[in-house]
């Protein structure tokens, strides 16, 4: 008859288990080989079949056993003679006894030899026929399972009766199939068991519970619940301590608890248990709890009690109650080795202490834990270790421990191996990173997915991303931490479209996205031709809820950012439910981004009244914003914000500090800011070296350069900080010197800086120099292209600049607004009206880009200087934007080249109005009238100027001679030279008087008187600079000078003759451009 199977029984309601056994077998013990306690239905029961023991053995009826051998075979048992007493087993009359005694020696003695001779002696006198009875069939087993032998333990026992075979034999044998771990047959074996009526005892119902509860079989150890609670085996307290660590292994935590509860008494068994339990299923404050009611009740507290509560309280972060518990532990000697003479820490405690101070972040006690340990060869405590310096950034000490445990002979495991490679990364230590490489290759880990991710890591943030890529490549089955680490790896190293293709792959492959994934790949979605792509991963987190994550949707704020797409970047703002100051961040810089600087300081109030502190992060970022708008009042306020909170000597706050007032023209408050900061930056050096640069303070800006050496180390941004310094004060020799600084250090590999030494040559007039370092930059990009352009307009090569204009755009570069901008100034410049109208109008038609005001005045420079004064005077009134000062003062200069005075008073009157404070104006003005010989006018507006309080601007000029810059201003006559620059000059005016080239005596603001005409044309100092390097220059030098407003006609003819008198090359710079004057002419062909 098939035995029906097991039902599930409710934890509340438990019933009988349904297991009465077969009525129709002739024997009631079963084999039961196919599940764990119910068998498949249909299956029928195996019996076995009985058979007498050697109880029974039949002796022939003259032969009687001989008790003299038996006495014998005892007494060398006894003295634990095996051997001698084995072979006597061999003798006639040997009784059960007998046997018994020495089966019981061999079991003592672990000789399995023996006892299988003794057991084949015990077969021998049964004749081959019959089982084996109770006693001798007990004291096999028992012996096999000592020996080790659990297969013959199971032959003996099968071969008892089911009869003489008590419970302690069936208990024994399901022990010993729990210790070999072959839980299932342990099960087995108790339903067999039951089949046959063999009542089990607490011992049994115990090991059974435990054969369960490995196998976590909740619906099994609840039918043997059941089954205990019928046979009243429910209030032992083995029993109970059993039944709590099944719920406990299943995770049915309240059932454990509830047979806890109702345990009365408890042992330190059943507390261990149910705190072990608690732990195992996540209930760390239950186990915290369980410990302290333990105590309080004054129970045995011992090491497994302190194994199962000290990870709880690491992961509670109960570091108070951690080390209440190691004290105890020291107190009672718990925690040191019993054997050891050195007090030594245990190393089952001393791996729990470690983890509780790791995990609670006591780095230094875990290390002392750690150093008193009796042994060092546990790899788990070693990895807590490392691990723990890893997290606290004390990444060196994590690489000592590495090497220390290195030479101790651990062989690392994985985790070792991710955490050393992490460390290594944080470091930078490329090389050692590769030595790793190899090492890990070489203990097989090439291949873990947990190793590879890590190398993944490092190669990507070492900017070896073709190696990162490869690892994954050789990776068998990649998980979505592979995926999501080399996605990101090569989008934060500029592989945008790599990284999209892995994405799409990763997709096409099922493989599944979670939030790191779309961290990963929203940053490459920035560029415009994958926006679409951001946009459905925006609608995938929404319809998958990911959208909620915080870091998330602020991801997706910077995507939409970088795409312009400020609509979306608004929406997903304002729809966030948590905004934190990230959040609040990048809308900052979206809107700085955008050019809406007025909207930044709202969106800082705002942020202020929710509740979020602005941070470095967002502090930084609105200067910035009002460093693009220029709004010092707004930046101001930050700035007092920064004070109360004590941020302003955060050094990243105090350099944007420094860029708002630098952007806003306040370079001395930059400067105060500057001088506070103790702990200065490269950043800081260039903010205030540029800044200065930028204002024209070229000399404040090579003595903070000169500083800076002292201190701290230039790099490429340096450089493209000072020479735009050294351009412009046109000094060509620290220009030389910086270039040569530049070359040793192996800054020019940088385009920026290359770009400042190519425009530093061209602003200095070396222009050949320019275009031969321009025609060795293989990288080419357009601000190569619009300096060099540019260079040819200064220098009056309009025809050249042309040509490289046309080549630029041969070679597939673009101009953008400041190309044409250049190209325009140089056709203006060298009068080559119809190529200037052709360019202007191919800006506007063909490359679609709206002129502003600096294209407009190329226009009205040029019709000014050919003569077209009135068309001029229309096309500016005719432009679709405003004009500027700058626009009607290139008219203003026609009019005195034209002599047109009647308009020039006109265009003067708008000049007046749009910049009244300007006395270059009036001084031009008064040129103009000065020049048609209308006196009166020149003396009511120099009235008007003195009645106005105004100042006429003295120009000056410098040249450089020796490493030293020399300044002339117009009637300095301090300088040490003094009288042999103006006997210079005297004789230059009696040549060119002989020449017949008599330079126009008509100054503007002067009196009429022609003695005072003469000594003034000797006073400018552009020819006062001339004369002085004439002087002081070797012969076939250069004269290099710069003026830092436009050449006067009279400096201007004097160059001419003094460049053709001494068969010299003069090279002057004014504001507008450059004037080459050789042999008599002027390469600006009389477009000044």
């Amino acid at each position: 008859m098939p035995t029906p199977p097991l039902p599930a029984i409710s934890t509340h309601h438990r019933a009988p288990p349904p297991w009465p056994p077969p009525k129709t077998a002739t024997n009631p013990r079963v084999k039961i080989r196919c599940g764990v306690l119910a068998p498949p239905a249909g299956q029928a029961l195996q019996t076995a079949a009985a058979a007498p023991g050697p109880r029974s053995t039949n002796y022939p009826p003259n032969r009687v056993p001989s008790s003299d051998v038996n006495l014998h075979i005892q007494r060398l048992c006894r003295a634990g003679d095996l051997a001698e007493a084995a072979r006597l087993l061999g003798s006639e009359g040997v009784d059960v006894r007998s046997y018994c005694a020495v089966i019981q020696l061999c079991g003592e003695e672990r000789s399995l030899e023996a006892g299988r001779r003794a057991h084949a002696a015990v077969r021998a006198s049964s004749g081959g026929t019959g089982g084996i009875g109770s006693v001798l069939g007990k004291r096999l087993v028992l012996m096999y399972l000592k020996c080790g032998d659990l297969g013959s333990a199971r032959g003996v026992f099968d071969e008892m009766p089911p009869q003489v075979a008590d419970v302690r034999v069936w208990t024994l044998l399901m022990s010993a199939y729990a210790k070999a771990g072959d839980f299932g047959e342990g099960v087995l074996l108790f339903r067999q068991m039951h089949c046959c009526r063999v009542s089990p005892d607490a011992h049994a119902i115990s090991c059974v519970l435990k054969c369960i509860a490995s196998l976590g079989s909740i619906m099994d150890g609840e039918v043997v619940h059941g089954l205990l609670e019928k046979l009243g085996l429910g209030e032992e307290c083995a029993v109970a301590n059993a039944l709590i660590a099944l719920y406990s292994r299943c995770g049915w935590m309240e059932d454990a608890m509830q047979v806890f509860e109702s345990m009365h008494p408890r042992d330190a068994i059943s507390w261990n248990s149910m705190i072990s339990g608690c732990f195992s299923n996540g209930w760390h404050g239950r186990a915290v709890d369980l410990f302290r009611k333990m105590w309080s009740e004054g129970l045995e507290i011992s090491s497994v009690t302190v194994v199962s509560v000290l990870p709880a309280c690491a992961e509670l972060g109960y570091d108070l109650v951690g080390k209440v518990v190691h004290g105890y532990s020291v107190k009672s000697g718990l925690l040191w080795e019993l054997e050891s003479l050195d007090r030594r820490i245990d190393d089952v405690l001393g791996s729990k202490l470690v983890f509780l101070y790791v995990k609670c972040g006591d780095i230094a006690s875990a290390r002392r834990v750690f150093d008193v340990m009796s042994s060092k060869s546990n790899l788990h405590v070693w990895n807590l270790l490392i691990g723990g310096y890893s997290k606290a950034g004390e990444f060196q000490e994590s690489l000592l421990l590495f090497e220390q445990m290195h030479g101790l002979g651990i062989t690392p495991d994985e985790h070792t191996i991710s955490c050393l490679l992490k460390c290594i990364t944080s470091l930078s230590r490329v090389r050692d990173g590769l030595v790793a490489h190899g090492y890990l290759v070489k203990l097989g880990f090439g291949a873990q997915c947990a190793v590879c991710n890590a190398l993944i890591s490092f190669y990507a943030k070492s900017n070896r991303i073709g190696d990162a890529l490869e690892v994954f490549d050789g990776m068998l089955h990649p998980n979505i931490i592979s995926w999501n680490s080399i996605i990101s790896g090569c989008t934060s190293n500029g592989l945008k479209s790599e990284a999209i293709q892995l994405f799409i792959t990763m997709w096409i492959q099922g493989q599944e996205l979670d939030s790191a994934t779309l961290l990963g790949v929203l940053p490459a979605c920035s560029q415009s031709c994958y926006w679409l792509l951001g946009r459905g991963l925006h609608g995938y987190s929404v319809k998958t809820g990911l959208i909620g994550e915080t870091p998330l949707a602020n991801a997706l704020l910077d995507m939409y950012s970088n795409c312009s797409d400020w609509h979306s970047t608004n929406q997903i703002f304002r729809s966030m439910d948590q905004k934190n100051v990230v959040s609040w961040t990048a809308m900052i810089t979206s809107y700085t981004r955008a050019g809406l600087f007025d909207k930044v300081a709202g969106l800082l109030q705002e942020m202020v009244l929710d509740g979020i502190r602005p941070d470095v992060f967002a502090v930084t970022s609105a200067l910035h914003a009002f460093a693009g708008d220029e709004s010092l009042k707004h930046g101001k306020s930050v700035h007092g914000y920064v004070i109360r909170n004590g941020m302003e000597k955060l050094l990243p706050v105090a350099n944007a500090l420094m860029e708002m007032y630098v952007r806003c023209g306040n370079i001395e408050e930059a400067r105060l800011i500057f001088d506070r900061v103790t702990n200065k930056d490269i950043i800081s050096w260039n903010t205030l070296i540029g800044s200065y640069s930028k204002n024209n303070l070229a000399n404040e800006s090579f003595i903070l350069f000169s500083d800076m050496l002292l201190q701290f180390k230039p790099n490429a941004v340096t450089m493209t900080c000072i020479l735009p310094a050294a351009a412009s004060l046109s000094s060509l020799e620290r220009g030389r010197e910086i270039h040569a600084y530049a070359l040793r250090r192996g800054y020019l590999e940088d385009n920026y800086t290359y770009n400042a030494l190519v425009d530093m040559y061209v602003k200095c007039g070396a222009l050949l120099v320019a275009r031969l370092l321009f025609d060795r930059l293989t990288k080419k990009n357009l601000i190569s292209w619009t300096i060099m352009i540019a260079g040819y307009g200064m220098h009056g090569c309009g025809r050249d600049a042309i040509a490289l204009f046309e080549e630029m755009r041969s070679s597939g570069v673009e101009p953008d607004s400041a190309s044409f901008s250049a190209i325009l100034y140089a056709c203006c410049h060298s009068g080559l009206r119809n190529e200037t109208w052709r360019f202007f109008n191919a800006m506007r038609n063909e490359h679609k880009i709206e002129p502003k005001l600096k294209h407009y005045a190329c226009i009205v420079d040029l019709l000014s200087h050919t003569g077209n004064l009135k068309e001029a005077f229309e096309f500016i009134e005719s432009m679709p934007i405003e004009p500027d000062s700058s626009i009607w003062v290139s008219l203003l200069h026609g009019c005195r080249i034209h002599r047109d005075v009647k308009l020039a008073e006109k265009v003067a009157d708008r000049v007046f109005k749009l910049e009244p404070e300007n006395t270059g104006y009036y001084v031009l003005l008064a040129n103009i009238y000065a020049e048609a010989e209308r006196w009166e006018a020149v003396k009511k507006l120099k009235s008007k100027i003195g009645g106005r309080g105004l100042r006429e601007n003295s120009g000056c000029s410098w040249i450089e001679v020796g490493g030293k810059v020399h300044v002339f201003a117009t009637d300095n006559r301090n300088h040490p030279q003094g009288s042999r620059i103006a006997g210079f000059l005297d004789d230059v005016t009696t040549r060119m008087k002989e020449e017949g080239h008599d330079p126009k005596k008509k100054y503007a603001l002067m009196g009429a008187n022609d003695a005072v005409h003469d000594e003034a044309l000797c006073g400018h100092s552009s020819k006062l600079a001339i004369a002085f390097g004439m002087l002081n220059l070797s012969e076939g030098q250069p004269i290099r000078v710069t003026k830092n407003s436009r050449v006067c006609s009279h400096c201007h003819e004097a160059a001419k003759f003094i460049s053709k008198m001494c068969n010299r090359e003069i090279i002057l710079r004014d504001s507008s451009r450059f004037h080459r004057f050789e042999g008599g002419r002027c390469s600006c062909r009389g477009y000044c």
